[in-house]
This record gives C-alpha cells, sequence and structure tokens, in this order.
C-alpha cells in the first residue's frame, strides 16, 4: 500500500528590516514588536558583534541612571523573548542577534561594497534592489541610527556611482542612466552624479538633455550657494556643445 507524499516545506528564516521602516518576519509573518525592543535588535544588528550589557543599556538610554538603564534592557529582552527564543544570544554579560537572523542593511552593505570593489554580473544584476531601498530608519532620530544612515547613504551613492559608470564602459548607457538619475534623485548637489548623467546622455547621442541637465545644476548651486559647477564639469558642457 502506498503511502501519502509529505509535502516539502519551505523553511522561512527570520528576516529584519531596517532600510525604509522597521520589520520583523518570523517564518513569513510579520511580528507586532514593542519599540524598546525594536531598538534593542536595531542596535544589535547594526554593531554586528557581541556587546556588553553595560554599553548596550547605556548607549539606548543614555538619559537614566545606570540601574534604570539596565533594568529598561531586562524588559526589552523579556519582550523579545516572548516574540521568539532566537533572537537575541546571550552569552553571560554579552549580548548578540543570533548570526541565523537575517538582516536586509546587511545584505544591502555588502552588495555596495561589491559594486564598489568588484563590480560583476551578479551585483549589477542587483540594482534594483539599492535603487529602491534608500535610508535607514528615517524617522528614527537616535544618535546611533544617524551614524549608520549616514555610512549606508554614503556606501550606497558609491556603489551607484560605481555601477553606472561600469555600464558606462559596458555600452548601455540607457541603464547607466537610470542608475545615475536615482543619485541625483537622492542628493540633487553632488555633482560626481550630475557629470554621470551628463555622460550618459552624451552616450545616447543626447548632447542637448546634457546640456539642459548642466543649466539645471548651475542654477541649483547659485540659488543655494552662490558659486559655479567644478571645471570639470564645465568642461563637459563643452563637450555638449561640440556635439550639438
Amino acid at each position: 500500500m502506498a503511502t501519502a507524499a509529505i509535502p516539502e516545506t519551505r523553511f522561512l528564516p527570520t528576516r529584519l528590516t531596517l532600510v525604509e521602516e522597521f520589520s520583523l518576519l518570523l517564518s513569513g509573518r510579520r511580528l507586532t514588536v514593542p519599540h524598546v525592543a525594536e531598538r534593542v535588535l536595531t542596535y544589535l544588528a547594526l554593531v554586528d558583534r557581541p556587546v556588553s550589557r553595560i554599553r548596550l543599556a547605556g548607549t539606548l538610554w543614555p538619559d537614566h541612571t545606570d540601574h534604570n538603564a539596565s533594568k529598561s534592557l531586562r524588559t526589552a529582552l523579556w519582550r523579545i523573548k516572548q516574540l521568539d527564543q532566537r533572537l537575541v544570544e546571550v552569552n553571560g554579560e554579552r549580548l548578540r542577534l543570533y548570526p541565523e537572523v537575517e538582516v536586509d542593511v546587511a545584505e544591502l552593505t555588502s552588495l555596495a561594497q561589491r559594486l564598489v570593489l568588484a563590480p560583476d554580473d551578479a551585483s549589477l544584476a542587483r540594482l534594483g534592489v539599492l535603487i529602491q531601498h534608500t535610508e535607514l530608519l528615517p524617522d528614527w532620530d537616535e544618535e546611533w541610527v544617524a551614524a549608520n544612515r549616514e555610512r549606508y547613504r554614503l556606501a550606497r551613492l558609491a556603489a551607484l556611482e560605481s555601477a553606472a559608470c561600469v555600464l558606462l564602459e559596458r555600452g548601455q548607457p540607457d541603464k547607466a542612466l537610470i542608475v545615475a538619475l536615482a543619485v541625483v534623485q537622492a542628493e540633487p548637489l553632488r555633482e560626481s552624479g550630475r557629470r554621470i548623467v551628463m555622460r550618459a546622455h552624451l552616450a545616447q547621442g543626447n548632447a542637448v538633455e546634457a546640456i539642459q541637465e548642466h543649466h539645471r545644476y548651475r542654477a541649483l548651486l547659485r540659488h543655494e550657494f552662490g558659486v559655479d559647477p567644478s571645471p570639470e564639469l564645465n568642461d563637459l558642457l563643452t563637450t555638449c556643445y561640440h556635439r550639438t
């Protein structure tokens, strides 16, 4: 007598999302996490190494006494434990996020590093993910979050510009333009992004659009700071006029 096949169940990892908003997925289900627990999980995810209880409590509750900060940390850890046993690993006085927990900002930063240092087909194929995920926890104002937000911002911009340049070298100015425009959208005053946009327009044979891009950037700089673009960008403008 044949036995019925047992359907294969797909393992869904625990996933912590920090870019754009906080989200914790456990077995594909989004959990409601108290903010005090969100802060602990976020700090451990961003530090990505074991942290002492004293340091963690002092960072998250700097205005509390040591006793009250430790008490708040104990409450947060208890609430995290109620969500799932395998989120925070406790080893004596040191805590860390379980290595099995996937963290989106770690994946995005790793992708950014590959695009800057050694861009390949696999990393270029994932550019859309980096374009869409722009900012780390934009509504959080803690200093330790702001520092990590800035690191991610710079890594993302450098990666997008590197990828756009590679795409131009590969003769794909249409894709390069999309990527470079994402840089301009994020940082309108960043000249390196504007240069790549102009180069992409020129590679497409659209010198007039490149000239218009230069004029928009020059007007923005004059309005904001009363200065003109760099000689490098003006030299690129001269090339544009020669193409018209």
